[in-house]
């Protein structure tokens, strides 16, 4: 791996730590000329291959936006199993990390016993079986549960994550399961601006956990320079979640579900994306409250985002949530649209 020292020359890299309660602290964690990457051990050499400009350009996107290209052979090593059948016959490849790496969402696949989330991922299924004219947005996507069964069910997949090893584990998976032309692969982290390089912070144990650091004056410590290139996976691109609604258009996409995990950034899906939820009808969404919720900024944004738009924050069980309460809301909820109660 070639590693890019001007990428760490203006600030630390860091260290994400679980402390009382489960917040997590970042902490520096290695000098600014020592690469993290190499120093955690994490990468060795996995870097999904994107598109050509001129297969991108079809699509008229950002030059920002980077779809990975899925007919591209994977040669790197990883254990990769075939997935518990759902619902009696829905069921997919998976592609895992080292289970000491990555104990909570490769360490939950056990075979054809058990997978991560099996009770929300059943719950998405069965709505896109209801509704039939439904497509799904995976937004931290990490190696695809959710993006391969949905796709294993023959719906189109539009699937976004911004590390680097799990992309090509997602990769590979689609792959193996033989659904290419169902699925979209970007590998971008969603921001409010599109075009920087942001650093993320490492999680030894639990890649799920990662997510961008950001300080007051992230804009200018953590930009590089225009057209960087790195093979650092703990260095990712931005983009604006409203760049992608070319290829949901030219997919034929009008209505989908959608699943937004992206470990405290989800404000940012929607402080980016106004035109994709005002162009597209997307009846349920499905998004981790676990670490947004200690954000009293991201939180209101989220709030007014959604209320202006008549949805409503609801539990796994469909009891309506108090917005004043969202300090205790469940790590899971769900917002759904007036009009929508037949999803419940």
């Amino acid at each position: 791996m070639v590693c890019d020292q001007n990428l760490f020359s203006s600030g630390p890299s860091w260290i994400r730590f679980t402390g009382a309660g489960g917040i997590q602290i970042l902490t520096e964690a290695v000098k600014p000329d020592k690469c993290s990457a190499q120093a955690t051990g994490w990468y060795s050499g996995e870097m999904p291959s994107v598109l050509d400009t001129a297969t991108k350009n079809s699509f008229n996107i950002s030059p920002n936006v980077h779809i990975v290209d899925l007919n591209v052979p994977i040669r790197a090593k990883f254990q990769c199993i075939k997935t518990k059948k759902l619902l009696h016959n829905i069921s997919a490849n998976i592609c895992l990390h080292e289970t000491k790496k990555d104990k909570y969402i490769s360490g939950a696949f056990n075979d054809s016993i058990s997978i991560w989330e099996e009770e929300q991922v059943t719950q998405i299924l069965q709505l896109l079986i209801h509704h039939r004219h439904l497509d799904f947005i995976d937004l931290g996507a990490n190696i695809g549960t959710y993006t391969m069964y949905v796709a294993a069910l023959g719906r189109f997949v539009l699937a976004i994550d911004c590390f680097a090893p799990n992309l090509i584990r997602l990769a590979r998976a689609i792959q193996l399961t033989n659904v290419s032309n169902q699925v979209i692969l970007i590998q971008n982290a969603l921001f409010t601006h599109s075009g920087q390089y942001l650093r993320l912070s490492i999680d030894t144990k639990n890649i799920g956990g990662q997510g961008i650091y950001l300080s007051s004056n992230y804009s200018h410590k953590y930009r590089t320079r225009k057209n960087s290139s790195t093979n650092n996976p703990y260095i990712v691109k931005t983009i604006m979640f409203d760049e992608v609604l070319p290829i949901l258009i030219k997919r034929g996409v009008r209505s989908a579900l959608m699943k937004i995990d992206i470990e405290g950034s989800e404000s940012f899906v929607v402080e980016s994306g106004s035109h994709i939820f005002d162009t597209l009808d997307i009846p349920f969404i499905q998004m981790e409250w676990l670490k947004v919720r200690h954000y009293v900024d991201r939180v209101k944004v989220i709030i007014d985002f959604f209320s202006k738009r008549y949805y409503y924050p609801i539990t796994s069980s469909c009891q309506l949530l108090n917005t004043r309460e969202y300090k205790i809301w469940p790590n899971e909820i769900y917002w759904l649209k007036k009009n929508f109660s037949n999803f419940c």
